[in-house]
């Protein structure tokens, strides 16, 4: 893949952006990228905080050729990439709890978004927004995740264009294969959740049952033991808890 870049001071939203642009027909490959974001998103609508200059927020655009009940494979594949270009920077092993954030010393060092179109049965375009942690942010985290939020570096440094192009690298790496799943094992060997209890979530993130975690299936579902028995989970089915 080509990839061509706007880089911004000062952004609301990676995402929101990179969303206008894919609409206006910017091309694959087109990444987004913002110093800090006021406004920066995760999953199940929460915010993803994004403080000046101590972080990669990014979002690229991708029009693959893929159904919609495929989508999950882009993300599972962003988590492997960034896994990896982790390991690379820092030297020691990163983690991935499903589906879409990365560990790194027991603390969540990056989270990951898809969004998208659909046209028919099949994605219009997708935005894959990623945000890592690199370096320790000006007055520190705030109070509701400073207990799980962590840095790839202890001391302020200038690794976010490094990392950046070893999450490019390693994406594009499964990208052209992206169906035939290229990323599965390197996503499975570095399960976080593998043999841990959780609680499956429900709306407000209120507690709806206690599993423990079997795997990862071919889907990229996680297989999950309930008291009525196995069940695999989609990415948009619960949240989690350790």
């Amino acid at each position: 893949m080509i990839y061509s870049f706007q880089s911004h001071e000062e952004l609301d939203s990676t995402n929101r952006l990179a969303h206008e642009l894919a609409k206006n027909g910017a091309p694959e490959g087109t990444v987004v990228t913002a110093r800090r974001q006021t406004n920066g998103r995760g999953r199940f609508g929460r915010s993803f905080f994004s403080p000046d200059g101590t972080g990669l927020y990014m979002s690229i655009i991708l029009r693959p050729a893929l159904s919609v009940d495929r989508v999950l494979y882009i993300t599972t594949a962003a988590a492997a990439a960034v896994a990896r270009a982790v390991e690379r920077l820092t030297g020691e092993t990163a983690q991935i709890k499903w589906v879409n954030d990365v560990y790194y010393r027991g603390k969540k060092v990056a989270g990951i978004l898809t969004e998208g179109a659909v046209s028919g049965d099949t994605l219009a375009y997708a935005v894959l927004g990623i945000g890592v942690n690199v370096a320790p942010p000006n007055g520190g985290f705030p109070t509701e995740i400073i207990r799980k939020a962590g840095t790839l570096f202890d001391t302020p440094c200038d690794k976010r264009d490094e990392l950046c192009r070893h999450i490019l690298d390693y994406f594009d790496e499964y990208y052209g294969t992206l169906t035939q799943k290229p990323f599965l094992e390197d996503y499975r060997s570095r399960s976080l959740l593998n043999g841990k209890t959780v609680q499956l979530l429900g709306t407000d993130d209120v507690p709806i049952e206690t599993a423990t975690v079997l795997g990862i299936d071919d889907e990229c579902a996680l297989i999950v033991q309930t008291k009525d028995g196995i069940r695999h989970l989609q990415s948009g089915d619960v949240s989690l808890r350790l």
